[in-house]
């Protein structure tokens, strides 16, 4: 279990991230809110606990923006701020769990557990803007069609969610999608063209982007 744990007092963070660490829980460390987002753009987390007042950006903000990339990895805030207001604030931006100081440490072990268990249950859904992806189903619905997708061109996608919103290097998807061969740059470009072609039509937010030089990213148009 990979967890990200923004906070901007470091002794804290340290003797809190020692005791997840000996109950199992590996953590990645931000000390401001700038970091916790580059962060959470490279990685994958299970459960991402946050600090609301954190330099650069507070934790509100981070949580906002994740949400409305479309990040659906739990998140727990960790805060000295107990005014109902601040509570209300944290649920209405989509947290999963609010934890005041001072904590007990065991009982921040046992709520992210619970959260990365009810997360891996419910991870079998995707969902980016008007895009649904039922993996167990192999079913993909995006505003109130359903779309029907080839095998590789299935798999394109499942790659591409998985990694949301981050960038898929086209070495990856190549060696992934065509494991016994080598691909040529066209077969993966024209894979790429004819998926584009199913998931973003008309007026519909483009979600499926090349990023020169990198890859190809899943994401809401304005992600980094």
């Amino acid at each position: 279990m990979l967890v990200l744990f923004a906070e901007d007092e470091r002794d804290l963070a340290q003797l809190t991230i020692d005791f997840l660490e000996i109950e199992g829980i590996d953590c990645d460390y931000a000390d401001n809110g700038e970091m916790a987002i580059n962060l959470i753009n490279a990685h994958q987390y299970d459960v991402i606990v946050l600090d609301i007042s954190m330099p650069r950006l507070d934790g509100f903000s981070v949580c906002k923006m994740i949400k409305a990339n479309g990040n659906n990895t739990p998140v727990i805030f960790l805060t000295a701020r107990d005014a109902l207001a601040d509570k209300l604030a944290g649920f209405s931006l989509g947290a999963d769990d609010y934890l005041t100081k001072p904590f007990d440490l065991p009982e921040l072990a046992a709520r992210i557990k619970v959260l990365a268990q009810r997360s891996t249950k419910i991870c079998n859904i995707f969902n980016l803007d008007t895009l649904s992806i039922y993996f167990e189903q192999h079913k993909v619905i995006r505003g109130n069609r359903e779309i029907l997708l080839s095998p590789s061109q299935w798999q394109l996608l499942k790659i591409l969610a998985d990694h949301s919103p981050n960038v898929v290097s086209r070495v990856v998807l190549e060696n992934v999608i065509w494991p016994d061969q080598m691909a040529s740059k066209d077969m993966l470009k024209m894979l790429v063209f004819r998926l584009r072609s199913l998931i973003d039509i008309n007026n519909e937010q483009v979600l499926i982007h090349t990023i020169r030089g990198a890859g190809i990213a899943l994401r809401v148009l304005n992600e980094k």
